[in-house]
């Protein structure tokens, strides 16, 4: 560990730049490193969009990262209404099953205090932290998303970008963070924003897809987990790694939990052998729910196929979600 973390600590201080094959002349923006390759191009495959979408990739800590997204302005139309129905419908659900293990991760270090979500949407997650032991807050963009969170959890919700938020320093003992990370323009400069607000010894609970992962390896183009272009950054434990370390952020674990996106993933696939046949398929975004019948099979699907995948997967640390737990130092050590 130590001589790799040497190897990671020497990457993060070179900033020269290499040209890639279109054109533009980059530096990793997480470790600053000189060899930049080309990685990928894909379109927005939730929406069965056209526009493709150029990643590159960090030789030396293996970040992955849109050459030219859309601009600030442009990215609230990949946002769409059925985008935000998709991502509070997976909050909300079964909330106590759906955030258990991040719950259990969380009061394994700390059980009570100030804790923050940033992008936390209707409140799924905060709901299940609600009682006396926890003072809530959250941060969140749409105002009627918020407002539910309130209603929800009785948390503080400030509406707007998370580096407009009015909190003072050393604020909170928990911010957490479920997959929004990827969705940044500048991790560093959010990230940096995060240690501040944290009190000496709080704890930073991360969530984000894994693109090292098997998943990610199996179906290229077609992982789910690559949401372009709403994804502007893709993570994998070394680049985590790397960039937690460079803000000096202390690691207490990096893992990736039992889960799949296999089936989000080949429905991707299958849409595109449905537009090669000459038919026009349904996109993600318009899904509708199943019936009875066909959520039993899913269910039976995942039970019986699915789950040993993941299980190997998690435990090889390649499992296409990934979470990180970190503390920010205490002063006196």
């Amino acid at each position: 560990m130590g001589s790799t973390l040497g190897v990671m600590m020497e990457s993060c201080n070179d900033t020269t730049t290499k040209t890639v094959s279109n054109g533009q002349s980059v530096g990793c923006p997480i470790c600053g490193g000189s060899q930049i390759v080309n990685f990928l191009e894909a379109p927005d495959r939730f929406h069965l969009r056209r526009e493709l979408y150029h990643l590159v990739r960090c030789v030396s800590c293996s970040c992955v990262w849109q050459t030219s997204p859309p601009d600030a302005f442009r990215m609230g139309d990949h946002y769409t209404e059925d985008y935000h129905k998709a991502i509070v419908a997976a909050g909300e659900g079964s909330a106590m099953r759906r955030w258990k293990n991040q719950v259990k991760r969380i009061s394994a270090h700390k059980t009570g205090g100030a804790l923050l979500d940033l992008g936390c949407s209707s409140g799924g997650f905060l709901s299940t932290m609600r009682g006396n032991a926890w003072k809530l807050y959250g941060i969140e963009m749409e105002e009627s998303t918020a407002e539910r969170a309130r209603a929800a959890t009785g948390a503080e919700v400030f509406v707007g970008d998370v580096l407009d938020a009015p909190f003072p320093a050393e604020s909170f003992d928990v911010i957490t963070c479920f997959d929004v990370l990827e969705h940044v323009y500048n991790p560093r400069q959010f990230l940096t924003r995060v240690h501040q607000w944290l009190k000496p010894g709080g704890i930073f609970y991360a969530m984000m897809p894994n693109i090292d992962s098997w998943e990610a390896r199996l179906f290229g183009t077609y992982w789910f987990g690559l949401e372009l272009p709403r994804h502007i950054f893709h993570f994998s434990p070394q680049s985590l790694r790397c960039l937690m370390n460079a803000l000096e952020f202390e690691e207490i674990s990096i893992a990736t939990p039992r889960t799949s996106y296999v089936e989000r993933s080949t429905n991707y696939v299958s849409s595109r052998l449905i537009e090669k046949a000459g038919f026009t398929p349904s996109p993600q975004a318009k899904m509708r729910p199943q019936n009875l019948l066909k959520r039993a099979v899913r269910k039976a699907l995942r039970l019986a196929l699915l789950a040993p995948f993941a299980e190997i997967a998690s435990l090889a640390s390649a499992g296409p979600s990934m979470e990180g737990v970190f503390r920010r130092a205490n002063r006196t050590r």
